[in-house]
């Protein structure tokens, strides 16, 4: 028989805030954080808007140099292990493993050595290899904290963090491990992806009206918004959690996988594979579809992709689709790629815990073919007793089921 997992710690950085609570009381009341992005000139792209992680946050100890996006997840670990109030020391190891989705490292590392190519090889930096590496986030986590667990960094486009999760929920189900620290980071706004997401039109130009760019399943919308964002969670064996007294956010009760299989760069029309993730993850957690209470959606505000989500909720909850609270917190943040998984779950742990659903913000005009609950515009009160998070990258879909504990 499975081990059973808790949630027992969160720590994130997000464009709506640095802690669970302030990142949460925002969700609830509906904050838009698109804006105009400030970070780098914008004046030479299509897009110029997105969600920036806008305020500084530093560690309290001097680190090494390392790309954003390991600093990002190093202090959001640091501070999942606070939640959690599990101490440590750094020369103080603890047997707790590492899993982290990070789907591309940051890349103002790489563009000043690719400039100085032209001026010889003999001026290019011996730590880039170390500051590209994907799993450069999972490395810092393990040195800087004293966790001398398993590393593991897991990469699948904007699921990479839904995957990690899925992998750090088997690891202690298993009897591997009784404490992993698990979630993803992504630096989307760089000049590389905004270039990118910006020439292949799969970004919102409303670049005259940010606070209404990213609006999930309306009929309005034009594509989504690239956000910054760093979420871990301290996933614990249940007994273990109990014994210490730990606060308990909800329990992991399920988890599936698919692959769409049918393109290397684009998402599949049909819905087959993440209808198959979401009927495993159900299955595993050993509950039915109709106990499924709040659906924590992908909702990209893709024009395709919100139809395809729709229609998957339909085939896979039948009659109960319509009764099922769905939202969308890409609305309000924008879209953090590979961090996307683990935001998901946080909010879906923090909607069990108090008994609230956030809104999908910008729902004016309906889309008739995406015709769900999309709690829009407004936070329901709504007792909670199984949440479903889904996620998909490329042809990578990710479903997990979390529940009240």
């Amino acid at each position: 028989m499975n081990k059973r997992v808790v949630i027992t710690g969160i720590g994130l950085l997000s464009p709506h805030g640095n802690s669970p609570k302030q990142f949460f009381d925002n969700a609830l009341k509906g904050r838009n954080s698109v804006n105009r992005i400030q970070k780098f000139d914008t004046a030479p792209f299509a897009v110029q808007i997105g969600a920036e992680l806008l305020e500084k946050v530093e560690l309290p100890f001097e680190v090494e140099e390392m790309p954003t996006v390991a600093k990002w997840s190093l202090i959001s670990a640091r501070n999942a292990l606070i939640d959690a109030c599990i101490e440590f020391e750094r020369g103080k190891y603890l047997p707790i493993d590492v899993v982290m989705g990070v789907s591309i490292s940051s890349l103002e590392s790489v563009y000043p050595q690719i400039s100085k190519l032209s001026a010889g090889f003999s001026t290019i930096r011996p730590a880039t290899p170390m500051l590209m590496n994907p799993a450069a986030a999972a490395i810092q986590i393990s040195h800087y904290l004293g966790l001398a667990g398993e590393i593991v960094n897991l990469s699948t486009a904007c699921s990479s963090s839904g995957s990690a999760l899925g992998y750090a929920l088997r690891l202690i189900q298993m009897g591997d491990s009784e404490c992993v620290l698990t979630g993803g980071a992504e630096e989307s706004i760089s000049p590389l992806f905004l270039g990118a997401f910006g020439n292949g039109k799969c970004l919102s130009r409303r670049n005259d009206d940010p606070t209404h760019a990213s609006r999930p399943f309306d009929r309005q919308r034009d594509g989504y918004v690239l956000g910054d964002a760093a979420c871990v969670l301290v996933l614990e064996e249940y007994e273990r959690a109990r014994s210490r007294g730990a606060q308990i956010y909800c329990e992991v009760t399920g988890y599936a996988g698919t692959s769409d299989s049918s393109s290397s760069m684009k998402i599949a029309k049909s819905d087959d594979a993440g209808v198959n993730a979401i009927e495993k993850a159900i299955q595993r957690a050993q509950r039915l579809p109709d106990e499924i209470d709040y659906y924590c959606a992908i909702g990209a505000s893709d024009p395709w992709m919100d139809i395809r989500e729709t229609r998957t909720i339909k085939r896979v909850f039948r009659e109960n689709a319509r009764k099922i609270s769905i939202s969308s917190i890409k609305s309000m943040i924008g879209h953090p790629m590979g961090a996307s998984g683990a935001l998901q779950a946080a909010t879906a742990a923090l909607s069990i815990k108090h008994s609230i659903v956030p809104p999908t913000i910008n729902y004016e005009d309906p889309d008739p073919e995406c015709d769900l609950d999309y709690v829009p515009n407004k936070a329901r009160e709504k007792k909670l007793r199984n949440a479903l998070v889904y996620t998909i990258g490329n042809t990578s879909n990710t479903a997990f089921v979390l529940s009240a504990c």
